[in-house]
C-alpha cells in the first residue's frame, strides 16, 4: 500500500471552546479510523497544526473534510507527499496543546518532506516530531493508544 502524508497550519475560528474542540476531535477520530488515516493535531489556543498519514484515497477524503471545515480559516499547507512508513500508526487523531511560540517555530521552519533526517534537524517535520516526543523520546508510548 502506497502511503502519503500532509501537514498544514490554520487559524481556529473565534469562539472555539473546549466542548467544540472535543466534538471536533471525536468526529475526526471516527472519520479517520474509517479512512485508514492516522496523525496528530496540535492546538495553541489560536492555531491548529495537523499532520495526517495514510493511503492516498483515505487521505484525500480527510483532506477534503479539512479544507471544507468551518471551525478554521486561513489553511496553509506546509508539506504533502509520499511516505515510507507511518510515524503515528496507532493514533487516528492524537491531540496536544502546544505553546504558541513552539508552534510558530515549527511552522516557520523549512519543510523538507516527512523524514526525521539528522542532516536537516531544523526541518519543520523533525521539529514537529521532537515537540511531540517531549522528554521521553517516544512518539507513541506503549501505554497510550487513542482512537
Amino acid at each position: 500500500m502506497s502511503l502519503h502524508a500532509f501537514a498544514y497550519v490554520s487559524t481556529a475560528c473565534e469562539g472555539l471552546d473546549l466542548p467544540a474542540l472535543d466534538a471536533l476531535l471525536a468526529d475526526a477520530t471516527a472519520f479517520n479510523r474509517m479512512a485508514g488515516v492516522t496523525g496528530v493535531l496540535m492546538y495553541d489556543g489560536t492555531r491548529f497544526l495537523q499532520y495526517a498519514e495514510g493511503p492516498r484515497d483515505g487521505l484525500a477524503s480527510v483532506h477534503a473534510r479539512i479544507v471544507n471545515a468551518r471551525r478554521h480559516t486561513c489553511l496553509t499547507e506546509l508539506a504533502a507527499g509520499p511516505l515510507q512508513a507511518r510515524w503515528f500508526p496507532r493514533w487516528t487523531m492524537a491531540n496536544r496543546m502546544i505553546e504558541p511560540g513552539a508552534l510558530a517555530s515549527i511552522v516557520a521552519a523549512p519543510w523538507h518532506g516527512f523524514d526525521n533526517d539528522p542532516h536537516w534537524p531544523g526541518n519543520g517535520f523533525a521539529l514537529l516530531l521532537r515537540s511531540w516526543m517531549g522528554g521521553h523520546g517516544e512518539l507513541e508510548p506503549a501505554a497510550v493508544s487513542l482512537g
